[in-house]
């Protein structure tokens, strides 16, 4: 899972942010787009969904922190929500706890003629994770993941 420096340098900018409000950093994009440089941050409570009112003060305090900073120079859009139920995984602590999952993945490099997985994530470690696929697993190291979410089918 790589990413770009300015956004790990946003990341350490945040830590202290997210700690004293009980919230977890699920995952930063930043990317042009119409509207012009966006700059997307997910997150979530630590023990429990997080609330309209958190994630309120947190865009408040977020937009604060950068403005002061000025570690993006030129002008952006901030976005501040929760993950929703397709939330992306980012970490090797978001595969571990949800093992067991359905999971969207999609790899840099090709694993057995295939960059798309979409089954069940059976297990997680530290340097990789086990996604089955119709009775196949495939091993998949978190540096070789372009995209994963967790995949939820509703039935009607």
């Amino acid at each position: 899972m790589k990413r770009d420096a300015k956004i790990d340098q946003v990341e350490q900018f945040l830590m202290p942010i997210l700690d004293r409000s009980d919230l977890e950093l699920v995952d930063i994009e930043l990317k042009r787009e119409a509207i012009g440089l966006v700059l997307r941050i997910l997150l979530d409570g630590t023990a429990a969904a997080v609330g309209i009112d958190a994630l309120a003060k947190a865009s408040k305090d977020i937009g604060k922190l950068l403005d002061e900073t000025g570690l993006i120079e030129q002008k952006f859009t901030l976005e501040v929500s929760s993950p929703g139920i397709e939330r992306p995984l980012t970490k090797p602590e978001h595969f571990k706890r949800f093992a067991g999952s359905n999971v969207l993945v999609k790899t840099d490099k090709a694993i057995e003629s295939r960059k798309n997985f979409k089954g069940r994530l059976v297990e997680a470690g530290d340097t990789g994770f086990v996604v089955e696929v119709d009775e196949a697993r495939f091993e998949i190291n978190y540096d070789n993941v372009a995209r994963a979410r967790l995949q939820v089918d509703i039935e009607f």
